[in-house]
């Protein structure tokens, strides 16, 4: 019988949910113990031993396509860390190992996480950069840290370090522990652009070049800035002010209107999007009243507010339910395209819903 190991990543307040997912998914789960991130922007990792192998545990989670498990990475060596620079030429020797692992007609990435930053003498990026010229001295395989199609995946505690290699779509996002990073750039409003870049991102989104697009509950106007930079002629409705410097782009119509009332006289959108901070179900029901608003094959993306529950197992059973419910409500009316709770989500999850 196989014992392999994986490392599952989800954010730090959904551990309970994620786990139920995985019972779900994966009914045979004897082990499962939670490594300590020691800081919540991270996410949470979860330790699980399996009985099949890791490329056919991973076909059932792309199957289920869960929300809440985040990321995944193999576990093929696990070695014992002495919190010297002699990690370094361990961490290697290993890789070089495992190399027979990688395909030589893809390329490759080291993607490393160390938990418990400060704890260690050496950073991410030294580690990143011994494996990768150890690998590229033992092989011809081209290292590609932008667009790699396999990925040495390297996570190190103060006294253990975790190596396995799999190709990049088994690991649920190119990103290590599927923490999307973007630069700041000039003019953002909030942080909360990040949510909606992620989304395009992970969920292979091309928003239309030009046509109408509708950002209900706008302010402070980040989501709505981004639509209009994509070269949407953005409404954006929200009896709150949106921030001045939206004013000087032509692209946006700022709306003082609760959208409940705007949509009895709207027209029709090749883009929607709903970010607004009130209950999933009230959001959803105002995302069922849009769906006539939205042009053939338009697109819409709802974020949907989860409430905060007690972290036992039956609150978790019952979270993820709820989650469901909304989900296919919402299914009556659109295409769920996808649902995923990215990096950039706290407290909710990003659905992508088709015309």
């Amino acid at each position: 019988m196989s014992h392999e190991q994986t490392l599952i990543t989800c954010d730090a307040e959904s551990e309970g949910v994620a786990l139920e997912e995985l019972r779900q998914i994966y009914p045979t789960l004897s082990h499962q113990n939670w490594l300590d991130t020691g800081d919540a922007i991270e996410g949470s990792i979860m330790q699980v031993q399996l009985e099949t192998p890791i490329e056919a545990f991973a076909k059932l989670v792309d199957q289920a396509s869960p929300i809440f498990i985040r990321h995944l990475a193999p576990v093929h060596q696990v070695v014992a860390l002495s919190g010297t620079d002699s990690d370094l030429t361990l961490l290697s020797n290993t890789a070089i190992k495992l190399a027979d692992r990688l395909k030589p007609d893809r390329t490759f990435a080291v993607q490393t996480r160390i938990l418990g930053e400060g704890k260690l003498p050496y950073r991410k990026v030294t580690i990143n950069e011994s494996i990768s010229q150890a690998l590229e001295a033992e092989s011809e395989i081209t290292m590609d840290c932008r667009q790699p199609g396999q990925v040495v995946s390297v996570l190190c505690t103060a006294t253990t370090g975790y190596i396995g290699i799999s190709p990049v779509e088994l690991n649920r996002s190119e990103w290590p522990g599927g923490k999307h990073r973007f630069k700041r750039e000039d003019g953002l409003i909030s942080r909360a652009e990040f949510k909606l870049l992620e989304a395009c991102n992970v969920f292979k989104l091309t928003l239309p070049q030009d046509g109408k697009a509708l950002d209900m509950g706008a302010a402070p106007g980040g989501w709505s800035r981004i639509l209009a930079k994509a070269g949407l002629h953005v409404y954006a409705v929200d009896p709150a002010d949106i921030d001045a410097r939206l004013h000087h782009i032509s692209g946006i119509e700022h709306i003082r209107s609760r959208i409940q009332d705007y949509l009895s006289h709207a027209g029709q959108f090749e883009v929607i999007v709903n970010d607004m901070k009130m209950d999933a179900r009230t959001s959803a029901r105002i995302m069922l009243d849009a769906r006539r608003h939205l042009a053939p094959g338009g697109i819409a993306i709802i974020t949907l507010k989860l409430p905060k529950l007690p972290g036992s197992t039956k609150m978790s059973r019952k979270l993820l339910g709820m989650v469901r419910e909304d989900l296919h409500r919402l299914s009556n009316a659109y295409t769920v395209y996808g649902a995923r709770q990215l990096y950039h989500n706290r407290s909710e999850v990003t659905v992508i819903l088709q015309g």
